[in-house]
């Protein structure tokens, strides 16, 4: 049986392949801050606002890094102020507005942004509405308004991200299957 994968050597495989990304694919490396961690009153202030306890996962990962800037592309893995910073709150509702007449809005429903970014297109949202007995609850993501996945703890996101800079990693050293047959040609 495999072994689970620490929060922290995920947390720092994911550094390390986003560095390597940027490094191949725009000739340098960008800044993908994590921040400090995320004291108990910070963490009571956002099960506040959920309602609820933190997800285990979700937990974890705020008690080693209160949020993580840059995290794909502008987007952010928000700290637990951001939740209450303008900038979320205008993106908020910038993003109701796109769901009306559309989708149900995932924050009508109680859920959270985990990431966000101020222009990004794709948002991740922790879902309060199922709560499995191992105290985790689904993070979905969403490409405006739709559903593009749901993973069932934030370590299964992690992990997802993880496999996807991995794949582009792979893509920037020996090109797309594409170019591939193309070169065959």
């Amino acid at each position: 049986m495999k072994e689970e994968t620490s929060i922290e050597t995920l947390i720092r495989e994911i550094m390390e392949a986003k560095l390597e990304y940027d490094r191949l694919a725009f000739d340098k490396e960008r800044a993908h801050e994590l921040g400090p961690p995320a004291s108990p009153k910070q963490i009571a202030k956002l099960e506040g606002f959920l309602g609820k306890s933190l997800p285990p996962s979700y937990r974890a990962f705020l008690e080693l890094h209160n949020g993580w800037s840059h995290f794909d592309g502008g987007a952010k893995l928000l700290a637990v102020e951001d939740q209450e910073s303008k900038w979320v709150k205008e993106r908020l509702q910038a993003l109701a507005r796109g769901f009306e007449g559309v989708a149900p809005n995932p924050f009508d429903n109680g859920a959270i942004p985990v990431l966000l970014g101020r222009d990004e297109h794709n948002f991740l949202v922790l879902d309060p509405r199922k709560v499995r007995k191992n105290g985790e609850m689904d993070f979905v993501m969403y490409d405006y308004t739709e559903v593009e996945d749901r993973f069932k703890d934030f370590t299964s996101y992690l992990c997802d991200d993880l496999e996807v800079i991995r794949r582009l990693i792979a893509e920037e050293k020996h090109g797309t299957p594409d170019e591939e047959e193309a070169e065959e040609e």
